[in-house]
């Protein structure tokens, strides 16, 4: 979903936000949630870092939002559950519908808590495009606890720490970091056709990821990729946070092939 992608919808979106940001101002129990920010940050910010926010499962946007600020920075549940409610019923305000209001809801919170983050941040956690490189993406992995390489094509092997070992690749000439999940036949003789049915059930279960088969000369590979724009530069956080997260999509995928039809490295 993108948010302001024609004037009509950013103007629909900022009138919304404005909405939000008064009611909060209001209640004195939430108003220090945007202590020392301003709409035109808060847009600005939706602007450049909204392609960050991962896809959900259906479930998440059923239940209460979790918090992705750091932890110093988040605030009492019951107040983040007070913030989840008002913002929903701004939404409802602004003209958006009840069932896109869930994961509209969803991506601004996530986004107004990278701008807080940003605000309170000592040392600037944004990469510049031109500075965004395999090695780069790599060294963040490894000082967050998780272990990568480089490969000899030169992606970005991310291993331990991480659900499933997947891929990560810069992509200067489009400006794109991408994810990629790879999950090999046990058998070179693995029928396609197998492959496909149970590619078919991964994703009618996991409907926010695509996943599908490709061919290789060492059987059927189970296969997803999750691409996002840094074209206005790279939020560190949120890319560690959307890299975590497609790393759960896959072992998820791969927990489902109950018939050992691939191997599963992490078993």
């Amino acid at each position: 979903m993108q948010l302001m992608d024609t004037p009509e919808n950013k103007e629909k979106l900022v009138d919304a936000i404005n909405l939000f940001y008064n009611n909060v101002m209001e209640q004195k129990d939430l108003r220090h949630f945007f202590f020392g920010m301003t709409v035109d940050k808060l847009v600005k910010d939706i602007e450049l870092y909204q392609d960050f926010v991962m896809p959900k499962p259906e479930r998440y946007y059923r239940e209460s939002f979790s918090q992705t600020a750091p932890s110093a920075l988040q605030i009492k549940a019951p107040q983040f559950e007070e913030l989840q409610i008002t913002l929903q019923t701004s939404l409802r305000s602004g003209g958006y519908l009840k069932s896109q209001i869930p994961v509209l809801s969803a991506k601004l919170l996530e986004l107004f808590e990278e701008s807080r983050a940003q605000m309170a941040d000592e040392n600037i956690k944004v990469w510049k495009p031109l500075e965004v490189t395999n090695q780069l993406v790599s060294d963040l992995y490894n000082a967050n606890r998780t272990d990568a390489r480089l490969e000899k094509n030169g992606d970005v092997y991310g291993s331990r720490g991480f659900y499933y070992p997947f891929w990560t690749r810069v992509a200067g000439d489009t400006k794109q970091i991408i994810f990629i999940g790879q999950g090999f036949a046990t058998s070179v003789d693995t029928p396609q056709a197998t492959m496909d049915a149970f590619c078919k059930q991964v994703n009618d279960k996991f409907t926010h990821q695509k996943f599908q088969v490709r061919v290789s000369p060492k059987g059927p590979v189970l296969f997803a990729r999750h691409a996002i724009s840094y074209a206005n530069g790279v939020p560190t956080r949120m890319l560690m946070r959307g890299a975590k997260l497609f790393s759960i999509t896959f072992e998820s995928a791969m927990n489902m092939d109950t018939d050992k039809l691939l191997k599963n490295i992490i078993r």
